[in-house]
């Protein structure tokens, strides 16, 4: 099925959580999702991209908590009343879970809803099982980011800022489980990725498809460049992410 897009009238909403706590090279995809005529939102958590003190915790489970804690602020208000779609991507994709299982679980006693997501979009997602060690994600390093452009060093301030706190959080990635939390959430799921993204291969990808066993709206979509696609390709991925809400087949990777 070719994706449709939503438009400016149904107010939707896109929150991004950007991978390694560093934002500045998402800023092409939310130029794009707001071309589009969506609320675009990039969370700068756990607070890299800034000099003052973190947003949370520089962990997984601290990426989900303030994700989940903001968007159950964001989404109550007078320009909550559109879709909402929850994109991470990388150890991101990881938090951005985490928090798509703290709304459904806040909201799993109220009759008749699920919370206030309409789909969750898992971007380049880590870590894959193969990968679940320091050494075995260093080793990917010059594949992953193969098709990838120098001019992303714009992130480099944000890492020195917060190097050590980053190896904390890569650290928190390699130990979450990031398909044993698809398969309790209820929630329509896209995983994607680069087709040259070694962090996240097909295999991968479909692994995390199968385990979201309670969403009833899973699709795989394989895109043009590497881990940094959002960057590289931010109009593939902000075409996905506000693809039709409505229930689809799992859609073909790019030829």
């Amino acid at each position: 099925m070719a994706p449709g897009h939503l438009s400016r009238d149904d107010g939707a909403q896109v929150v991004v959580l950007p991978g390694m706590g560093a934002p500045g090279y998402l800023v092409p995809l939310l130029r794009a999702l707001a071309a589009r005529g969506a609320r675009a939102t990039l969370l700068d958590a756990p607070g890299f991209g800034t000099s003052r003190p973190l947003a949370c915790a520089p962990s997984v489970a601290g990426l989900g908590r303030v994700t989940a804690a903001y968007l159950g602020r964001s989404t109550t208000g007078p320009d909550g009343g559109g879709p909402v779609v929850l994109l991470g991507h990388s150890t991101g994709a990881q938090g951005a879970l985490r928090a798509a299982l703290h709304l459904h679980d806040r909201h799993r006693g109220a009759a008749g809803t699920r919370g206030p997501l309409a789909r969750l979009v898992l971007a380049g997602p880590t870590v894959a099982p193969d990968q679940r060690s320091l050494r075995r994600l260093l080793l990917r390093v010059p594949t992953a980011f193969r098709r990838d452009s120098v001019r992303e060093l714009v992130v480099v301030p944000d890492y020195l800022r917060g190097h050590r706190r980053a190896l904390k959080l890569i650290r928190s990635a390699v130990r979450d489980r990031p398909e044993e939390g698809l398969a309790r959430l209820p929630l329509p799921v896209t995983v994607t990725a680069g087709r040259y993204d070694t962090f996240a291969p097909r295999a991968w990808l479909e692994t995390l498809a199968a385990s979201a066993v309670r969403s009833g709206d899973v699709r795989v979509a394989v895109l043009d460049g590497s881990h940094n696609n959002p960057f590289t390709h931010p109009e593939a991925l902000a075409d996905l992410a506000l693809a039709d809400l409505a229930p689809a087949d799992v859609l073909a990777p790019s030829a």
